[in-house]
């Protein structure tokens, strides 16, 4: 894409400052001359310490939360870049990444659940694929079907994500189904996704190393319907389930 200003991709810099960004990476090393590059808080360290370094390579604007610009304080104080804090910096970045890349696939399926979303996100694909679609499925796969990529986790980062949607797009594919990860989901990787179906397939126990108990585990699933599904989208629920 060429290069836009950070008001166009609905970010507000402290200042008012509005430069062109000619990218968007979430990691330090991928940072050319005015990038964006966002600055996330992780498990076991926050983005923010490597924002010296992203400065460094021409990083144009920096997008993270109050911590991570706490964090790179004096680093940030003597660059030139423009500084977004958000308040949910990953949500902020699946937006901006949806702008960014633009086109996506006319019809997306979302697929969560512990069991049966490579299933049937790759049934899906089958059936629209029978009915002369061009058709792709997104997860622990990879891309498969009428255009394919390879994936190193079944719900991608947003760049990702939204890169592989334009792709997909751009080669003609008119409908996707994808699998929606409890960690993409919580880590807000689907947001700004054009979604016009979700379905949910069951909850057993699982990922607990990660989710600290189950019902966060279960929130983190039902994120897709409550904050990623619009409203007047269809969603096709497993109700023989407990958690249906």
């Amino acid at each position: 894409m060429a290069a836009t200003t950070l008001g166009q991709l609905a970010l507000t810099a402290r200042g008012g400052r509005d430069p062109a960004i000619t990218g968007l990476a979430v990691d330090s090393r991928e940072v050319r001359e005015g990038y964006l590059f966002a600055a996330l808080p992780g498990s076991r360290m926050h983005g923010g310490e490597f924002i010296g370094y992203a400065l460094r390579m021409g990083a144009a604007a920096i997008l993270t939360d109050a911590a991570g610009a706490a964090i790179a304080a004096k680093e940030l104080a003597a660059a030139d870049a423009a500084l977004v804090v958000a308040e949910d910096p990953r949500q902020a970045l699946a937006c901006t990444a949806a702008l960014w890349f633009g086109a996506q696939p006319q019809v997306i399926v979302a697929v969560t659940g512990t069991n049966g979303k490579t299933s049937v996100a790759s049934f899906l694909r089958q059936i629209w694929t029978e009915l002369g679609y061009d058709a792709v499925n997104i997860g622990t796969t990879g891309v498969e079907g009428a255009w394919s990529a390879p994936l190193a986790h079944t719900t991608p980062d947003p760049i990702t994500l939204h890169r592989v949607l334009s792709q997909a797009a751009g080669a003609g594919v008119s409908h996707a189904a994808m699998e929606a990860s409890s960690h993409g989901l919580e880590q807000r990787r689907l947001d700004g996704v054009q979604l016009a179906a979700a379905a949910f397939t069951n909850l057993t126990q699982d990922h607990l190393d990660y989710h600290d108990t189950f019902e966060d585990y279960f929130a983190a699933k039902a994120r897709l319907f409550r904050d990623v599904l619009p409203e007047d989208a269809t969603a096709v629920i497993n109700l023989d389930d407990p958690r249906g």
